[in-house]
């Protein structure tokens, strides 16, 4: 259960990872789920808040739960990401490849549908639009996504072709929903420092980090 529930928060921290330009600041999101029953005993083990750094081509991206502390750190200079893991009295930092140009070549681009809906968030004020996007056995899923203009399209390379940046979306990984809703943005500097790989981290690959998963090594 507990790798189950660790893969899980891995994924929606990297969906949720992002690239900006033209912005440095703090964004704060408040997670809410809708869980199936047999997942609802699991609801206080997951994260309630993401926090996301930005600085120029950096961001950091940090979930707390009763397990510990997962974070994303991404360069889109130098096209690197690193997931810090510290749960369950282990460090690991994880070397996330980036992808081949063969796995983006197979990338399926969202279709997005936008009308006149608004909504004011975080003192933004959001525009709405539908992403629609077909999964390899053909099959389309919906995301209702309400983005604002202020902050560069460019700040969010997960929800490509997008007008704008998501300031609240929904995800449906692994049988659960999850409603991020920007809670507050500020914009402030942020130091170097917070990009860097503490100490007393294990550095590894995915492939080693998924042999000690798979091997009860987690």
């Amino acid at each position: 259960m507990k790798k189950k529930m660790l893969s899980l928060l891995s994924v929606m921290a990297i969906f949720v990872g992002s690239t900006f330009a033209q912005f440095e600041g703090k964004v704060v999101f408040g997670l809410e789920y809708e869980l199936p029953e047999a997942m609802e005993s699991q609801r206080a083990m997951l994260p309630s808040q993401m926090d996301m750094l930005i600085s120029e081509n950096k961001t950091k991206v940090v979930q707390n739960t009763m397990m510990g502390a997962q974070t994303v750190i991404s360069d889109t200079k130098n096209n690197t990401s690193v997931l810090l893991i510290d749960m369950m009295e282990q460090k690991m930092a994880i070397n996330m490849p980036a992808p081949t140009e063969e796995e983006k070549a197979k990338q399926v681009q969202p279709k997005y549908t936008y009308d006149n809906k608004t909504k004011k968030i975080a003192g933004y004020k959001c525009k709405h639009a539908i992403m629609t996007i077909e999964d390899k056995n053909g099959e389309q899923s919906e995301m209702d996504v309400y983005y604002t203009e202020e902050i560069p399209a460019s700040a969010n390379d997960k929800l490509k072709g997008l007008k704008g940046f998501p300031l609240e979306y929904t995800i449906r990984p692994q049988g659960l929903t999850m409603i991020v809703t920007a809670k507050s943005v500020s914009k402030e500097k942020i130091e170097d420092s917070e990009f860097e790989i503490p100490e007393g981290f294990t550095k590894m690959t995915m492939e080693e980090f998924k042999a000690a998963m798979g091997g009860g090594g987690m």
